[in-house]
């Protein structure tokens, strides 16, 4: 048994990517985890009572699988191994922790959609868009992958992830996926509301999704008939009903079955306007991870970025 997590990302998120997986180690139970992780050590990592892991999560190895566009697999590999080959040594010789990078090339269909629905001219935005979605197919990329953690690149886990993967047993066949709800309606996803309505009366509320749960051997067929019917449904309407892409998709397959997370796991919204980030400002250790989703503002752009500091200390030395 793994502790599985994923991320899917491009070169832009490359060190992001290194910062909140310094993070999961800093803060996770690691085999013989060294006291030297990268600015941040395990003493700087409070776990609160309520998210101590129960077994057999407590003693699983924990393993990283990400997911990146095609001819960055060695990129990525020399990344990571630079960044914790040595100050990991010791956990990941004793196989407390590995890494599996894995290339994504996108199904026709999908590629299609996302061409025609945002016709972006430069070929990075083009990549960046297509790994946006790639999460919809970790069954595919990692086939061995059953309970998994996905987290965006903008992420900082300060809760011990353990925790959040043992709530992965109230999954089920008719409830496979958990996520945190959004702080804004379900209607905001939409163009047009009132050609969504019948979808917007099942809705509980909408979820953000930067940090999901599922078990992908739960994912069947009919989860992907449902992905190419929303996909279909939006070209239909000259590909303007949804905003916020993937995760509007992700909601409408999932709005009236999925099993809501506690806040704590996507404290979301870090990265609206300032104004915004001032009104949603709370103490650190009620958050167990602080994410910096509404597209204005990240951590590694600015120091007065809201929690900057603290991503910043996350940075592997």
């Amino acid at each position: 048994m793994y502790i599985d997590i994923a991320f899917s990302l491009n070169r832009a998120l490359q060190v992001p990517l290194l910062v909140v997986i310094n993070s999961i180690l800093c803060n996770t139970q690691v085999g013989q985890l060294s006291d030297n992780s990268g600015s941040r050590t395990a003493a700087n990592a409070a776990i609160a009572p309520s998210e101590k892991p129960e077994n057999p999560e407590s003693t699983a190895p924990l393993r990283f699988n990400i997911v990146v566009p095609p001819g960055d697999q060695s990129f990525f590999e020399d990344k990571l191994r630079d960044a914790f080959g040595e100050t990991y040594r010791s956990a990941i010789d004793s196989a407390a922790v590995s890494f599996r990078v894995r290339e994504f090339i996108p199904p026709d269909f999908l590629k299609h959609y996302l061409d025609s629905k945002f016709q972006e001219k430069k070929p990075e935005r083009r990549i960046s868009r297509y790994m946006q979605y790639a999460r919809l197919f970790l069954k595919d990329i990692f086939p061995d992958v059953t309970r998994v953690v996905y987290l965006d690149g903008d992420t900082l886990v300060l809760g011990d992830v353990r925790s959040l993967f043992a709530q992965g047993s109230q999954l089920t066949p008719q409830r496979y996926l958990a996520a945190a709800p959004q702080f804004f309606p379900a209607m905001f996803y939409f163009s047009n509301p009132f050609k969504m309505w019948a979808d917007l009366r099942k809705f509980k509320k909408a979820f953000n999704s930067g940090v999901l749960l599922t078990d992908l051997t739960l994912w069947t067929p009919a989860t992907y008939e449902q992905l190419r019917h929303y996909l279909n449904l939006d070209a239909k309407n000259n590909y303007r009903l949804y905003h916020l892409g993937d995760e509007t998709v992700f909601n409408l397959m999932f709005k009236d079955t999925y099993i809501p997370l506690h806040k704590r796991w996507n404290s979301c919204g870090y990265g609206q306007p300032h104004w915004i980030t001032n009104l949603l400002k709370k103490d650190p250790e009620q958050m167990s991870v602080i994410h910096w989703s509404g597209g204005h503002h990240k951590p590694w752009q600015s120091d007065r970025v809201i929690y900057a500091d603290l991503w910043r200390s996350y940075l592997p030395v």
